[in-house]
């Protein structure tokens, strides 16, 4: 039986840092950066040891978002846009500074100093976000409007969204910052409960109903953000303002219908077997590296570069620490245009496989000077990362054996998570207690056969993205399928797989069904994909 859950935790280090994934702000960042193109071939690294934190100064950055808007106003766009770049690099050195101080203080929760760093630049984010934001809205009044929408600046129709009221005012930034400061207290509570083994009685004796107070707090507060910008159900608000899925709500329940009719009893037969029994075998530290790194050697090209590049420039920590932030991510320090991996290791040859899904970010982002892709399109290169490495590190059989068993457990348990996401959403206000969300949480996990499982209904307040990252979690389901299909192809052709990612990864294209079939893949949600994947899993599992 499977004595362990795992959850995995990625991250796109723009709105909730010290998270899992995060939400895309694509939309509020530099249109004049976008890569044009691939990554030329520029081995020259600043190592991450000579990165140094600065607290952002808040006071300088009103100061030049007022001259940007002053300039604005006038009609010498070539000082507009050193306006706009001086306005971008104080937002990029913000963001990366506050990415400096998540990546050491996850690396040390006790560390009092980088507590105090990371809250500064957790609480000041929504500022700095409505500070891009009031930028967009002044050039859209510009008198240069015109030639700042030429081809040669913004492109046509790119104010288009921010004529009118500007929305993202005092009101809505107020709220922001109660969600950040519910975020943080939720890390809070995650420090206190780093003390014990996470899903112990121990644990949740000392963080559960905390935790779970917080999460009802979180979705009282989010109902009162969807309302402020004219929704009445969080679900489409968030769908449309954060992640712009080109696929609906209805299209995910049903996907997630579906996942519970094919794969459920599967999962539950693998979970009686034998398979977990000794669970992944111990693996140090060097061995999680020796890994990845003989992986993107025999993979080579842009793939074996990246490796190249985050090996000279430390751009990673994967050590051991009882005091570490009990996650794994990738960031992308935008000032230094470099990427950052972060793993809590468990030291099971697990680990090698999450440090493969990070650095199949880091590769993205690498390759493409930090993605503009969505959400559900980053996720297909970490996660299609993991499947490859299992095609070009020899002699693995046992971990593809278990990658595909945990694969299962990932469309199973991912599925589950995001159907007790959708509906803890649309529990009646006057209904939504602690209580309510554990007797949710064990109806959902129930359907999806977790009694196989030794589960804890009250396991939900370790899920950290429904404080992060709120509906996130139905792009590792649907980012998943599309990676498993890299394994397909490998297999039936070997290459084939491998050409695919690296074709890609420059890819801008924001919405995920529209770059499957751009790249030539089957949607997660054509009819007889999910069986196609079962026959995968029933061959390789048995």
């Amino acid at each position: 039986m499977r004595k362990y859950r795992v959850y995995l935790a990625l991250l796109l280090l723009l709105t909730f840092p010290l998270t899992g994934c995060g939400l895309d702000l694509s939309r509020y960042t530099d249109a004049l950066y976008a890569a044009q193109g691939g990554r030329e071939a520029d081995l020259d690294v600043i190592p991450y040891s000579e990165m140094v934190y600065v607290r952002p100064d808040m006071e300088q950055l009103e100061d030049t978002l007022s001259s940007a808007k002053e300039t604005a106003a006038g009609t010498d766009v070539s000082a507009i846009i050193d306006c706009v770049y001086e306005v971008y690099d104080a937002y990029d050195a913000f963001y990366t500074n506050y990415s400096l101080a998540d990546i050491r203080y996850s690396g040390d929760l006790t560390d009092e100093y980088w507590e105090t760093e990371y809250n500064f630049c957790a609480d000041n984010s929504p500022r700095v976000d409505a500070i891009l934001e009031e930028l967009y809205y002044s050039l859209a009044k510009s008198p240069c409007l015109a030639e700042l929408e030429s081809e040669e600046y913004f492109g046509p129709g790119y104010f288009d969204a921010y004529q009118g009221e500007n929305n993202w005012d005092a009101e809505f930034t107020a709220l922001l910052e109660e969600q950040s400061a519910l975020i943080s207290r939720y890390y809070e509570l995650a420090a206190l409960g780093a003390e014990f083994e996470q899903g112990t009685e121990e644990y949740f004796a000392v963080c559960y109903e905390d935790m779970a107070q917080v999460l009802v707090d979180l979705i009282l507060l989010r109902h009162e953000i969807a309302a402020y910008w004219g929704y009445d159900d969080y679900n489409r608000f968030a769908t449309d303002f954060y992640y712009y899925r080109d696929y609906t709500v209805e299209e995910s329940r049903a996907y997630l219908n579906e996942i519970r009719e094919e794969l459920v009893e599967l999962y539950c037969r693998v979970n009686r077997s034998d398979i977990w029994e000794n669970g992944f075998p111990y693996a140090s530290e060097q061995d999680t590296y020796a890994y990845v790194e003989q992986m993107a050697r025999n993979m080579g090209g842009i793939v074996e570069e990246a490796f190249t590049v985050m090996d000279r420039g430390g751009l990673y920590d994967i050590r051991y620490s009882e005091n570490k932030y009990n996650s794994s991510f990738e960031v992308y320090l935008t000032s230094y245009y470099e990427p950052f991996v972060f793993l809590c290791p468990s030291l099971t040859t697990y680990d090698q496989l999450v440090f493969a899904h990070e650095f199949g970010h880091f590769c993205n982002d690498y390759a493409s000077y930090g993605s503009y892709a969505g959400v559900d399109v980053l996720e297909f290169f970490s996660q299609g990362m993991e499947y490859l490495s299992l095609c070009y590190v020899p002699d693995n059989g046992q971990l593809t054996k278990m990658k595909m068993a945990d694969s299962l457990a990932m469309y199973v348990e991912q599925a589950a998570f995001a159907e007790f996401e959708m509906r803890m959403y649309e529990i009646p206000k006057i209904k939504l207690s602690p209580d309510a969300l554990l007797d949710l949480y064990e109806e959902v996990g129930d359907s999806y056969g977790f009694e196989s499982l030794d589960y804890d209904p009250r396991e939900f307040v370790t899920i950290n993205h429904y404080y992060t990252n709120p509906l996130y979690i139905m792009s590792y389901v649907v980012s998943n399928d599309a990676a498993m299909e890299l394994y397909q192809l490998e297999q039936e052709t070997p290459g084939t797989g491998l050409a695919r990612f690296e074709e890609n990864l420059t890819t801008e294209e924001y919405y995920f069904l529209s770059f499957l079939e751009s790249a030539g893949l089957e949607s997660p949600f054509a009819e007889g994909r999910i069986q196609r994947v079962r026959r995968t899993f029933e061959e390789i599992l048995g």
